[in-house]
C-alpha cells in the first residue's frame, strides 16, 4: 500500500531542481513504499534505510552515503537530524527541512530553514523558520523566489552604499545602513546549492 503524493508535489520538487536546490526524501515508511514515491514524484530512487546511517560506523562513509543518497526510508528523529547536520556543517550547503510531527522537531530546528508544513504540530511549529499556510509544498519555491528577489535587492543597496559612501553622499549612505549587516549576515551563509529535504 502506498500514501500518493499530493499532485503538485512533483511540479514543486522540479521547480526547486530547476532553482538549483537539490532534494532528498526522509520518511520513516518502509524502504520499497519510499522509492515509489520518489519514483512518482521526481527524485532518485536511491532511498537506504534509516539503520544504515545508525550502523555505520566509518565515519567518511557515512558523510559520503547522506551525500549520495537520495533520501533514507524507516529513520528515526534523530536519523533525520543527522542527516541535516552532516550536509549543513560537512558539506557546508544551506538547508531546509519540511516536517510536520514532533519526530520532526529536532530537524527542523537544525535546519538553517525549517519549514513546518500546513497543518503541522505546535511542535514543528515552534521548531520552524517559516509555516506553511496552504496545503502542499508549492508555497515553498515562492519562498525560494521572494527571498532571492530580497536578497539581490539588499544586495544592490549595498554597493549603492559603498557607491555612495566614496562619493561623500552621507545621507544615502545612513539610509541603508541597517541593510549592510543584513547583507554582510547573509553573504556568508549563502551558497549557490542549497539543499530541501523533504519528510513524508
Amino acid at each position: 500500500m502506498i500514501d500518493p503524493p499530493r499532485d503538485d508535489t512533483a511540479k514543486t520538487i522540479n521547480s526547486l531542481h530547476h532553482a538549483n536546490i537539490s532534494v532528498k526524501m526522509i520518511t520513516g515508511d518502509h524502504t520499497n513504499v519510499a522509492k515509489e514515491t520518489a519514483r512518482l514524484i521526481g527524485l532518485g530512487t536511491d532511498i537506504h534505510p534509516g539503520e544504515h546511517i545508525r550502523s555505520t560506523v566509518n565515519q567518511e562513509q557515512k558523510k559520503d552515503m547522506i551525500w549520495r543518497a537520495d533520501g533514507f526510508a524507516a529513520v528515526l528523529p534523530s536519523d533525520k537530524r543527522e542527516v541535516v547536520m552532516t550536509l549543513r556543517n560537512e558539506y557546508g550547503v544551506v538547508t531546509g527541512m519540511t516536517g510536520d510531527g514532533v519526530n520532526d522537531a529536532p530537524a527542523l530546528s537544525a535546519a538553517q530553514v525549517g519549514i513546518a508544513v500546513e497543518g503541522a504540530t505546535d511542535a514543528a511549529k515552534n521548531a520552524a523558520d517559516l509555516i506553511l499556510t496552504e496545503p502542499g509544498l508549492g508555497p515553498i519555491y515562492g519562498a525560494v523566489l521572494e527571498s532571492r528577489r530580497i536578497f539581490a535587492r539588499v544586495k544592490y543597496d549595498s554597493c549603492r552604499l559603498r557607491q555612495c559612501s566614496s562619493n561623500g553622499q552621507t545621507s544615502a549612505a545612513n539610509r541603508v545602513k541597517t541593510c549592510v549587516g543584513v547583507t554582510l549576515l547573509w553573504s556568508r551563509s549563502y551558497r549557490p546549492c542549497a539543499y530541501c529535504i523533504f519528510c513524508y
